[in-house]
């Protein structure tokens, strides 16, 4: 059997789950350019990789539906500016589709016209040698012609969020931590163990103290007498907080930003939406497989405000950890009704704004009237 027919038999793991597994990949951010006919192109892009040495090449992989990846494939050449700390504006900027996005961008050309986005934090010129195809997106395998690099600090991408490489690395441990918490790595009553933590995620002991600082600030550690931390039990106030907050999240973003909703990601929502159904009438399905779903569908959709800020504070506010504690294999899909993510999906493709609110809001209800039950099922506490 060829490798072709091989593939073809294999199952392709969830596209949502893939994209919230792979955003723990930690990359620096780029911005791809090219210039035809002295028009400037320029979007958005984090698969770029040195590839070899003798030559000096590049890859980058860019969308076919992107415009910039129509003009790359004409002109033959592109850029690759690897953005400094200071730059997530520009990385949204440029992610964005339609505009002259250079009108407002200083830049200098390179002498095959190439626009180099200026303060980046490294600027490469590759002339394009292969273009081999991946799924819906192009390599671009480049031998280069120009680099230079300046003494600055990257903007680092992790999970959705950007910034400064060592606030990065805070994140990551803050999320590994969070997580060993709400998964009660540690039972209840149980000192959290910061060298454990840190050898299991792979994380400084230091970011981990930073972690459960602002987990504390979260009510979901407490610090004992001993000054140890212990994980603190989730209550129904705190589920209808969370709930709250999120919902509070939400709305904001429906009311001031729906606006900026494409029909890629309305594609993108509704085809989690009925992934959301097709797992629950599947009864061997995974409720890790509904929860990362869901979180990808929420991930979506705050994300159209294009503030990696608001990504990361409605995270802080997931407590999947209640239906992981309190539901068995067989009862979750009976128990975790999607029918009010159908309505809000519906809403939002059709760009209204007030049945959008009102989804929401049967959404909150619900998800509240549902977590007091099950804490309530646990004697008051998860």
């Amino acid at each position: 059997m060829n490798t072709a027919a091989k593939i073809e038999n294999v199952q392709p793991v969830d596209q949502n789950i893939f994209r919230n597994v792979v955003g723990h990949f930690a990359s620096g951010v780029t911005v791809i350019t090219t210039a035809v006919d002295g028009q400037l192109y320029g979007t958005t892009a984090s698969a770029v990789s040195s590839l070899s040495m003798d030559p000096p090449m590049m890859l980058a992989c860019l969308n076919r539906s992107s415009s910039t990846h129509d003009r790359v494939v004409e002109a033959g050449v592109f850029g690759i500016n690897i953005l400094a700390e200071d730059q997530g504006a520009l990385a949204f900027h440029f992610g964005r589709k339609g505009e002259d996005k250079f009108a407002t961008v200083a830049h200098t050309l390179s002498p095959e016209g190439v626009p180099l986005i200026d303060g980046a934090l490294a600027t490469i010129v590759c002339k394009v040698a292969e273009t081999p195809t991946g799924g819906t997106h192009t390599v671009f395998l480049g031998l280069v012609t120009q680099s230079e690099a300046h003494d600055r600090e990257p903007l680092a991408y992790y999970r959705g969020t950007m910034g400064r490489l060592e606030p990065t690395k805070e994140l990551a441990a803050y999320q590994a931590t969070r997580t060993w918490v709400l998964l009660r790595t540690s039972p209840l009553g149980e000192d959290l163990d910061l060298d454990a933590i840190a050898a299991a995620s792979r994380t400084d002991v230091d970011h981990v103290a930073i972690a459960l600082v602002k987990l504390e600030s979260e009510h979901l550690v407490f610090r004992t007498e001993g000054g140890k931390y212990q994980p603190k039990p989730i209550t129904a106030e705190l589920t209808d907080s969370a709930y709250d907050s999120r919902a509070t999240i939400e709305s904001g973003v429906i009311a001031v930003h729906l606006s900026k909703l494409t029909d890629e990601t309305v594609a993108q929502l509704r085809e989690i939406t009925e992934k959301l159904g097709t797992l629950r009438q599947d009864s061997a399905a995974d409720l890790d497989a509904f929860l990362a779903l869901n979180v990808a569908y929420h991930d979506a959709l705050v994300g159209v405000a294009g503030s990696s800020q608001l990504i990361d504070s409605y995270r802080r506010l997931g407590i999947g950890t209640v239906w992981r504690q309190a539901f068995t294999g067989e009862e979750w899909s009976r128990q975790l009704d999607h029918n009010y993510v159908v309505k809000l999906t519906e809403a939002l493709a059709a760009r209204d704004v007030a049945a959008a609110l009102a989804a929401l809001a049967e959404h909150t209800k619900f998800g509240k009237s549902l977590a007091r039950e099950v804490v309530s099922r646990h004697g008051g506490q998860v």
